[in-house]
């Protein structure tokens, strides 16, 4: 692929798919073939049986989480068109992955899948909203949740009502553990959840009076009250955006990372990184070094950080936290026969067995789940997990994009495994905001004219001032010093400077005036441009688009994908 052609598309309503829908199926036909080639085993097992019992897996799960929200539909195994981002409520160019795997999925004999990345950190529980001021647009955050955003989304709850038993996702169906209802401490009260909307509203609702959010939210407070109390933030979030994706036909699996990264396959694919851990964090940064090299990227966090050695510790490329406490690094050491983890660089440490065979794994797990502890993947390690473990195609936005070409490389180094292909898909769509009327001036003439103020002031004067005989006088003087500059000496030219500087002191009060309105005509344009990014701009909560607007970029894509026949 192109990476020059990932950009968000500049026109409203419009759509970047790359490759081209048309050659998404031999890109699922290459991946295939890829993976029967691989023989890297993890645990002892192959990759091939990690993949076939994940996707089995994964099937009962997302049925699961499915009838958790009311739903239905079931898949006994399934080979996986897979995208994911957080549960937040992210912008339309971020959704349009979620309708540009339900388009194709069936025509190509997939599921498409959508991960919840609710093991991610939210960056405000709250959405950016456009309000009319006096002096034109202007921006606020409006909370959706009063808990404070420093733990993982899957540690958020909401205090809701009723105690109504439902499905328990089981990460292991043989056993008996289930996954958490993620009850977590960080609660977000009832009262200002379902005030949100009514907030919202108030701010914006004579910009916006046809915007998605009440009926929207009226299915997340459905969802809060029917999930078991209290209802877990990311799931209520993600389960209402789902159920809104089938009133344009859409039926798209789903599953939350936090139940993901509790599967044994997941485990495995955890503990045979930790037992190479320290090559790997040696071959992680150089090839994160030499990326940054050849991109130019003068960032120490893009596209990743590097990963730490202190006194025998090496940082992991995962996550871990004990159940209500913020995400840290998780830190591994080799001791004798055993291992140590450890929360962040001084956080708690927990003595562990090696795991090197499958046979292992149980009691990796039950260790870890009687102290409390969770591992998640970070960015980078969910990606390549999903593409290795579970993925025929992967789904990524410009941004995963753009960091998982230092994904691929890590792939061939670490393991000698060739990268299965990944696709590329963006929209752009934009809110109706009224458009700032243009300013006649020109910026960069503004700036010069603003120079010309200080350094030549006879430039700027309006003419009632040139025409009085003392700012005539000066200005004839500077015309005869410019003169003598051009065949003046070294010696001489400093003596021509300090006349110059003179004469410009001498002029430069009487341009007080029009530099205060050049001043002001620079803040007006200012305002003009703040403005004009507004209503340009193609971030916004999708909650604040119509369903009209909505409905017609599902239509866009779905025509993108009509030149699919089907399998």
């Amino acid at each position: 692929m192109n990476a020059a052609r990932w950009q968000a598309p500049q026109e409203d309503g419009g759509t970047l798919i790359e490759p081209p829908p048309s050659d998404w199926p031999k890109l699922v036909k290459t991946n295939v073939e890829c993976f029967r080639t691989i023989e890297t085993r993890f645990c002892g097992v192959s990759l091939a049986d990690w993949r076939s019992q994940l996707r089995a897996l994964v099937a009962q799960l997302a049925t699961v989480q499915l009838q958790r929200w009311g739903e239905n539909l079931r898949w006994s195994e399934g080979r996986f068109l897979v995208t994911g981002h957080q549960p937040e409520l992210f912008h339309p160019g971020v959704w349009a992955k979620c309708f540009a795997i339900a388009e194709p999925a069936p025509k190509i004999g997939l599921v498409p899948l959508n991960l919840v990345a609710d093991q991610d950190q939210p960056k405000p529980l709250a959405i950016r909203t456009p309000v009319r001021k006096e002096r034109g647009l202007t921006t606020e955050w409006v909370p959706f949740c009063d808990a404070n955003p420093s733990l993982a989304w899957e540690e958020y709850a909401i205090s809701w009502g009723q105690d109504n038993p439902l499905p328990t996702l089981h990460a292991q169906p043989q056993t008996s553990s289930s996954i958490p209802t993620h009850s977590a401490p960080n609660l977000c009260s009832e009262e200002f959840f379902q005030n949100f909307p009514k907030q919202v509203v108030q701010i914006c609702g004579d910009l916006l009076p046809d915007m998605i959010l009440p009926r929207f939210w009226s299915l997340a407070m459905q969802l809060a009250a029917r999930l078991n109390p209290p209802a877990c933030l990311a799931e209520t979030l993600s389960g209402a955006r789902r159920l809104w994706e089938q009133r344009w036909g859409y039926r798209n699996a789903e599953l939350r990372v936090s139940t993901l990264a509790d599967t044994e396959p997941f485990h495995a694919f955890v503990v045979t990184l930790l037992n190479q851990l320290p090559s790997f964090v040696q071959q992680h940064n150089t090839e994160l070094y030499a990326f940054r090299r050849e991109n130019r990227l003068r960032s120490r966090t893009h596209p990743v950080p590097s990963l730490r050695s202190a006194e025998g510790w090496c940082e992991s490329p995962f996550w871990a936290w004990m159940r209500g406490q913020p995400r840290q690094p998780l830190w591994w050491s080799a001791r004798n026969d055993g291992w140590q983890l450890r929360l962040g660089e001084a956080g708690p440490i927990l003595q562990v067995r090696a795991v090197r065979r499958r046979e292992d794994l149980a009691v990796w797990r039950q260790v870890l789940q009687q102290a409390g502890w969770k591992i998640r993947p970070r960015a980078l390690t969910l990606t390549l997990f999903a593409r290795l473990f579970l993925a025929e195609l992967f789904v990524h936005g410009i941004g995963g994009a753009i960091y998982d070409r230092f994904t691929d490389r890590l792939l061939w180094r670490v393991w000698g495994i060739k990268p299965p292909h990944y696709t590329v898909v963006s929209a752009t769509l934009r809110l109706p905001l009224p458009r700032p009327a243009s300013p006649p001036w020109n910026r960069a003439e503004l700036i010069q004219r603003l120079r010309d103020c200080q350094f030549n002031p006879d430039r700027v004067l309006p003419s009632e001032t040139l025409a009085l005989a003392q700012v005539q006088s000066l200005v004839a003087r500077k015309r005869a010093l410019l003169l003598q500059w051009a065949e003046a000496s070294r010696e001489q030219r400093p003596v021509l400077h300090r006349q110059l500087a003179e004469i410009c002191e001498a002029l430069r009060p009487m341009t007080r005036q029009v530099e205060a309105e050049l001043r002001q005509r620079l803040n007006i344009l200012a305002d003009y441009q703040a403005q004009l990014a507004l209503v340009t701009a193609r971030d916004w909560a999708f909650v604040l688009y119509s369903d009209s607007a909505l409905t017609h970029l599902v239509e866009n894509i779905r025509q993108k994908f009509s030149v699919l026949r089907g399998v």
